[in-house]
């Protein structure tokens, strides 16, 4: 049996004045809206993917340091499945206006309450007006790379876990 491949996809989540920033595309000759996002290079941390991306994508700098959710998507029948961290991004500045930077993507705030109205791939606007109106306050750690050589464990003594309380 072959296995699966995963394809990994970094997103990021701006709020602004009760909308979110989405990009335009097209997708099948038919316009659809995406959080800003892509693919992580080679080396690049998961959380800098979606750093880059959202600037590449809008022209907006913000700071990815949490993640809101994971979601998984894979079509019946398809073998691939594509794996996405959506993290939720921080410290937009007051005045900054989104601007296309990238051919055939068209950023744009949308506020939440139209989300429904828009063909939001992957379909996640429930998720979105949930996270907006409980303030972020639900979000997953984002722990980073934790690689280490698998000798570095036994040089350090034992320290309880600190983790979650």
């Amino acid at each position: 049996m072959a296995l699966n491949s995963i394809d990994v996809r970094c997103s990021a989540i701006v709020f602004r004045r009760g909308a979110v920033l989405l990009v335009s595309r097209t997708h099948d000759g038919k316009a659809v809206w995406t959080l800003p996002g892509g693919t992580p290079r080679e080396r690049e941390s998961m959380a800098a993917c979606a750093r880059r991306e959202l600037f590449e994508e809008t022209g907006v700098s913000a700071d990815p340091s949490r993640v809101a959710f994971v979601l998984e998507a894979m079509a019946p029948g398809d073998s691939r499945r594509r794996l996405d961290i959506v993290f939720l991004a921080a410290g937009l500045e007051p005045g900054a206006a989104p601007q296309a930077r990238e051919p055939g993507v068209g950023p744009c705030f949308i506020p939440v309450d139209q989300l429904n109205e828009l063909t939001l791939l992957p379909p996640v606007a429930g998720h979105l007006r949930g996270l907006l109106y409980q303030g972020g306050h639900r979000y997953a750690p984002y722990l980073g790379n934790l690689w280490r050589p698998a000798d570095s464990f036994r040089a350090r003594p034992e320290a309880p876990f600190a983790g979650f309380r």
